[in-house]
C-alpha cells in the first residue's frame, strides 16, 4: 500500500490550524494508530493518504501564496514523494493551480475557481484575523490572481471536486461545469445538497476522498 503525502491549502483568512485541515489531519492520524478500525482497508487498490500537511501560507499577494505553497510541495516531488494537494475555498483554487502545472492529482472543498469577483467586493485593507497578517486587495492584486487561473484543464490529471450545493460565496454552477464539461474519467464530482462555504459534509467527503485516492494509477 502506497502512502500519500496531502498538502491541505487552507482558504482566504484562515491558516494552517483551520477546523477542516485539523480534522483530516486527525483521521489520517488516527487511522495510522488505529488501522483495525479503518473502514478503507477493504478499498481494491493501494493508495492512501498517510500523511496530511497544513502550511499557513502568507496571502499578501498570490505570488506570495505560490511561492510558498511551491517551496513545500518541491522538494517532496524531488525526493520522489507521492503528493496529493487539497484545498478549500482560495487553497482549492491554488490546488488545481498546482496539481495541473505538477500533474499531481488534486481535490477541491467548495474552491473559490473564479475568485476574482468575490475579492473585488472586498477591495480594500484588511488583516488576517488569524495570522495578523496585512494585505491590500487591488487592481493589481485581482490582475495577479489571473495569473493562477487554469483556461485549460488537462483532463489527464486526476481531480476531485466537491462542493456544497447552497454554498454562499462561490459560483458553484461555475465550478460544477469546470469539471463536468470535459469527458475524462479523471475528473470526479460530487455536490451535496444544501450545506454552506464552510462545508457541512465533511464526513461523507472523507469517503469520497478516500475512493479517489485508493484508485489513484500507479504512476501518478
Amino acid at each position: 500500500m502506497s502512502g500519500f503525502t496531502c498538502i491541505y491549502l487552507h482558504g482566504f483568512l484562515s491558516s494552517g490550524q483551520s477546523v477542516k485541515g485539523q480534522w483530516f489531519s486527525h483521521i489520517v492520524a488516527s487511522q495510522a494508530r488505529h488501522p483495525q478500525c479503518d473502514k478503507s482497508t477493504h478499498l481494491p487498490n493501494k493508495h492512501r493518504i498517510t500523511q496530511v500537511i497544513t502550511p499557513t501560507y502568507p496571502i499578501v499577494s498570490p505570488q506570495h501564496s505560490v511561492q510558498a505553497i511551491e517551496a513545500i510541495l518541491l522538494p517532496l516531488l524531488n525526493k520522489h514523494e507521492l503528493v496529493l494537494l487539497m484545498g478549500s475555498s482560495m487553497g482549492g483554487f491554488y490546488a488545481q493551480f498546482l496539481g495541473q502545472k505538477y500533474h499531481l492529482p488534486y481535490i477541491m472543498i467548495n474552491p473559490a475557481l473564479a475568485p476574482v469577483p468575490i475579492l473585488a467586493a472586498e477591495a480594500g485593507s484588511h488583516v488576517n484575523p488569524v495570522t495578523g497578517e496585512a494585505f491590500c486587495i487591488d487592481t493589481d492584486y485581482c490582475e495577479a490572481l489571473q495569473h493562477y487561473d487554469v483556461a485549460h484543464l488537462n483532463p489527464t490529471i486526476n481531480a476531485l471536486l466537491l462542493v456544497d450545493e447552497a454554498d454562499e460565496v462561490i459560483d458553484v454552477p461555475h465550478a460544477l461545469s469546470r469539471y463536468q464539461a470535459l469527458p475524462t474519467n479523471r475528473f470526479k464530482v460530487k455536490c451535496y445538497a444544501g450545506g454552506h462555504h464552510a462545508f457541512a459534509h465533511i464526513d461523507q467527503a472523507w469517503l469520497e476522498i478516500e475512493h479517489f485516492v485508493a484508485q489513484l494509477d500507479k504512476d501518478v
